[in-house]
């Protein structure tokens, strides 16, 4: 099972398609560049754009607060769904991340937010609340010590490279 961003070019255009959302304002499941999304929509509008998954893509709507009055997250309810992406760490079980992987943050009491990262170095990108899309580390206290889950982009096709 390969990963989807596998060689410079995916990597650069994983880049490319998070660095053209940057500043777009936070606005509940939304979907639009410049003037609004949430974090879900907003990493699959980056996995569509740079090929990863398909696009027209539906990326389910979501209740801002599920997290504050459930322990289930909805998150990995759905991600348990998705064939081309595999669960590669959870809590406590370190695993080096690759640039394409979906980051799921522990919010209260679940994974209800998602970011991409998008370097060796722990750069990820995620919308916030109040900020709207940005840059952050995973090395940062705040997000090291809420990462709950890590998901990888598998290349669809069997053996490898597109």
């Amino acid at each position: 099972m390969n990963p989807f961003f596998s060689n410079e070019q995916r990597i650069a255009e994983l880049q490319f398609a998070a660095a053209t959302w940057v500043g777009t304002p936070f606005m509940p499941n939304a979907s639009v560049k410049g003037h609004g999304v949430s974090c879900q929509k907003l990493v699959g509008a980056i996995y569509q754009e740079s090929g990863a998954i398909a696009r027209g893509f539906k990326i389910p709507e979501g209740p801002m607060d599920w997290s504050h009055a459930h322990t289930d997250s909805l998150i990995t309810a759905f991600m348990l769904l998705q064939p081309n992406f595999i669960c590669v760490a959870a809590a406590g079980f370190p695993l080096p991340a690759l640039p394409g992987d979906l980051l799921g943050f522990r919010i209260g009491g679940s994974v209800n937010h998602v970011g991409v990262l998008v370097t060796t170095t722990g750069k990820f990108v995620h919308c916030l609340r109040g900020t709207g899309v940005m840059f952050s580390s995973v090395k940062e206290a705040a997000y090291q010590s809420r990462l709950e889950k890590i998901w990888r982009p598998l290349n669809p096709e069997p053996g490898g490279a597109a």
